[in-house]
Formats: C-alpha cells, sequence, structure tokens
C-alpha cells in the first residue's frame, strides 16, 4: 500500500506540481477573469440591466462546464506528447498519486476558482451596471439544489473530460466530445427502441430514466418515477457514472508505458 500512496511522498508532488504549473494556472485564471468580464459585461449593455438570478445562474452553468471541459481535457497533456512523456511517466511517484494531484487541481480546485473568479466579476459587473434596476449577486448557497445541480453537472462533465485527456493522445476535447455525444446518441435511439417494442410503437420520444408519454384511445398517458426516486436518481446517477469514469481513466494512465 505504501508503494501506492505515501502522503508524504504525495505531498513532495503536489509541491512540485504546484511549482511548475502556477505560472500557467495564473495565466489561465487570467485568461478566465477576462472572459468572464466580457461575456458577462456585453450581456448586462445588451440588455440593458443587471442580469437577474436566472441569467446568473445560466451563465454560471455555462462557464463553468465550457472553462471546466477544456482545462480538464489538458491536464494528462504531457503523457500524450513523447517528448514530455518520458519525464511525466518516470517521475518517482505512483501513478496513484499522479492521477490525484491532476484530479484535485481540475476538480476541487478549479471548482473553487471558478467560484470565486465568476461571483468577484458578477459583483463588479452588478455594481457597474446598476442604473436603477439592481439586482441580487447569484447566491449559491440558498438552498442545497444550486449548489448540487452545478457539483453534480461539473463531477459528471470532468469525468468524461478526465477520461478523454488519458485516453486520448491529440485533440482531446474535440475527439472526447464526438465521443461522448455519439454515445449519448446511441443509448438515446436505443432506449427509444426498446420502449417502442416493449409499450407500443407510437410512444412518444424519451431520454432514459425520463417520462414517457404513451397514446391510448387518443389520450397520452405519462409514465414516470416518483418524485422520490426522481431525486435520488438524479445525484446517484451522476455520481455512478463519473466514479466508473474516474476509475476508467485511472486504468488507463497504469497502462501508459514509453
Amino acid at each position: 500500500m505504501n508503494w501506492h500512496f505515501n502522503l508524504s511522498r504525495f505531498g513532495r508532488l503536489l509541491r512540485r506540481h504546484t511549482a511548475e504549473h502556477s505560472r500557467s494556472y495564473l495565466m489561465g485564471t487570467a485568461v478566465l477573469l477576462g472572459g468572464l468580464l466580457v461575456v458577462l459585461g456585453t450581456l448586462t449593455y445588451l440588455t440593458g440591466r443587471p442580469l437577474d438570478q436566472e441569467l446568473q445562474m445560466v451563465m454560471f452553468m455555462f462557464g463553468l462546464l465550457g472553462a471546466g471541459a477544456v482545462f480538464t481535457s489538458s491536464v494528462f497533456a504531457a503523457v500524450g506528447d513523447r517528448r514530455q512523456a518520458a519525464p511525466a511517466l518516470l517521475l518517482p511517484a505512483s501513478h496513484l498519486e499522479k492521477y490525484l494531484v491532476v484530479w484535485l487541481y481540475s476538480l476541487p480546485v478549479f471548482l473553487v476558482v471558478y467560484t470565486a473568479s465568476f461571483l468577484a466579476i458578477d459583483a463588479l459587473v452588478l455594481a457597474v451596471g446598476n442604473n436603477g434596476h439592481p439586482h441580487p449577486l447569484l447566491n449559491l448557497t440558498d438552498g442545497l439544489r444550486p449548489a448540487a445541480t452545478a457539483i453534480l453537472s461539473y463531477a459528471l462533465l470532468h469525468a468524461v473530460a478526465l477520461w478523454g485527456a488519458i485516453y486520448f493522445e491529440r485533440l482531446h476535447v474535440i475527439k472526447t466530445a464526438f465521443a461522448f455525444f455519439g454515445l449519448l446518441i446511441v443509448l438515446m435511439t436505443a432506449n427509444f427502441q426498446l420502449l417502442k417494442a416493449w409499450l407500443t410503437p407510437e410512444v412518444g420520444l424519451t431520454v432514459p430514466f425520463g417520462e414517457v408519454h404513451v397514446p391510448v384511445d387518443k389520450h397520452y398517458f405519462l409514465l414516470e418515477l416518483p418524485a422520490g426516486q426522481t431525486q435520488l436518481l438524479l445525484v446517484l446517477l451522476p455520481l455512478g457514472l463519473a466514479a466508473l469514469l474516474w476509475l476508467a481513466a485511472y486504468a488507463r494512465l497504469t497502462e501508459k508505458q514509453l
């Protein structure tokens, strides 16, 4: 077990990674701040008033998923580059420790940095654009739903992007997106065909685990899970899929050789 994970060795690896990538991370944060300022400022200017809570949440989620996907897809770029693969793979640390360092920076650390950056720029734009129509700052602590939705959505996207980052050697974002949406289309098609064969050929289009509209005598009946099971599924399904993809990414990393 000491070979797979040693706290002292992991700490040294984390400090080394931080020292090597601190400049690029700071530059990335500056780009993120500038991009958020441009987008939120432009929307405020076009609408002629500060952004309301709903639009702020939409922009928060779009920015989180977009920036997170790009960042996470690049974290294992050194492994796919032959010139950089040797130092990365021969570093005196276990695959688990290398994986955990990248996982920490691309998930919890990124979430904290992105949230702080968005709220800071959002507060600035709301203050500058306040022309008699004030709107409160986005509040992610108002109940569990906003924060849970952001964390679960990003966790699943992070797992997909991390798997693509280690599985593909080049064009990580594009290839991962093609693989993800291709698999999604296959699953939705298979689910729809299965429902047609099981219920009726005229069943309405649906998504896996979603509600189903079944036509009976010129009327539509709605089939859906109970509310409690639906809420539980919305939590367990993304977490389960994310865990499987995290494990798959780690397994793929252990197979990497020079």
